[in-house]
């Protein structure tokens, strides 16, 4: 179906059409969409894929019989499964989660994303049918694990709002099960307040039949630590999105990624953070193993405010590119308004080391086993902090991508 037609046809499908100023913002959404009239050339949200990937699609969306589920494992850990962008609402002394209702239109009146000009995240307000608010309580220290249940054919387009209370502690884990042909566009607001302490894990590992577009958008206040690690082994169609703001002095943004390729599979990296405040540090890093025909871009970009001194700022992007026909393309920025920094940038991107290469061939080591080894050591470094089940999930899906270069 076409853009205009998704948008007319299901229009009264879409969450708070009923609001006008809502309504009035998806209608002016759609005419600058619709229009073309806009920079797309040199638009990053659009960067590795066409206009037509996000505006011709078949729009499919409706209640599923299998029920989303809410499972506390121990004291302080538990297991959210979400279906279809649905979950099951749930409260107690340290968390409270629910599925938004007509009633919140004002959340999502007082959203303004409209600096970033970021196009996915205009379609995720134009056909939104999801989303769920997730408030963690102070001084709660707790485990939780999301995993999205996506039935064949589903078009999501989610909105979900996470509160981290003053000095909680959260490790917070998102791992995706998509079926045939999904599309998935999902966008994490997140409010970190002072003190607390998030770690989010991404895992990404899914068919060729599917579409994710992850995006997120956290808000950093007074000491408060937000650590994210996405590892991308997906076969599918990947676009992975993230921005922080430092708000809040002594505040700290870590914005990592690990991104496996082969055939002729793609996928779309970013990571912005603002330094809003003084003594806060930020670093974002991404590294890429390509294979066979495969693309990826990423960019990074640290923009420090006029008021944010004694700022740490450092970006780093290294490439590993296995064949000639693969491309990765790497875009570190800085924006600095302040005069009292430390910030850095720097990008590697090109064959495996041949002189690491010789040097192991020269043991008695093959040159596909050798290969292996290098590219083993690439990424050691980035699941050494991990516990252990989510060591051998990601060893696992290391090994399989290892076995599938020739």
């Amino acid at each position: 179906m076409t853009f205009e037609d998704n948008f007319k046809q299901h229009s009264k499908e879409y969450f708070f059409s009923n609001d006008d100023f809502l309504s009035n913002q998806r209608e002016d959404i759609f005419k600058k969409i619709n229009s073309n009239k806009f920079d797309k050339k040199n638009n990053e949200s659009l960067k590795n894929l066409s206009l037509s990937d996000l505006t011709s699609f078949a729009y499919y969306y409706k209640h599923s019989k299998e029920e989303p589920r809410v499972k506390k494992i121990q004291q302080d850990s538990y297991k959210i499964n979400i279906v279809n962008g649905l979950c099951k609402n749930y409260k107690d002394d340290n968390i409270e989660i629910r599925n938004i209702s007509s009633s919140d239109f004002k959340k999502f009146r007082d959203q303004n994303h409209e600096h970033l000009d970021d196009l996915v995240i205009n379609f995720n307000k134009i056909f939104l049918n999801s989303g769920i608010f997730f408030n963690i309580k102070n001084n709660t220290k707790l485990k939780l694990k999301l995993v999205h249940n996506t039935h064949e054919n589903f078009t999501i387009f989610q909105n979900n709002f996470f509160n981290f209370q003053e000095f909680s502690e959260v490790y917070l884990e998102d791992e995706f099960n998509l079926s045939n042909n999904t599309i998935n566009n999902i966008n994490y607001n997140f409010h970190a307040e002072e003190g607390s302490i998030i770690k989010h894990n991404i895992f990404q590992n899914f068919s060729h039949l599917n579409k994710l577009y992850f995006t997120t958008n956290t808000v950093c206040e007074k000491k408060s630590l937000f650590t994210q690690n996405t590892y991308n082994f997906a076969e599918g169609f990947v676009r992975n999105f993230h921005y922080a703001k430092l708000n809040g002095e002594l505040s700290n943004a870590s914005l990592k990624g690990c991104f496996f390729l082969k055939d002729k599979n793609v996928c779309s990296n970013k990571t912005h953070i603002i330094h809003n405040a003084e003594n806060c540090e930020s670093n974002q890093m991404y590294k890429g193993i390509l294979n066979n025909n495969s693309k990826a871009n990423y960019y990074s970009n640290t923009f420090v405010s006029q008021i944010a001194q004694k700022t740490e700022g450092y970006q780093l992007s290294k490439g590993i590119l296995l064949t000639d026909d693969c491309s990765f393309f790497s875009k570190p920025e800085l924006r600095i308004y302040a005069d009292d920094v430390k910030c850095s940038h720097g990008s590697t991107i090109g064959p495996v080391d041949e002189s690491a290469l010789y040097y192991l061939r020269s043991r008695g080591i093959n040159k596909n086993q050798a290969m292996k080894m290098i590219i083993s050591s690439f990424i050691e470094e980035d699941i050494k902090y991990l516990d252990i089940t989510n060591t051998e999930k990601i060893s696992n899906n290391l090994s399989n991508y290892l076995n599938s270069i020739e």
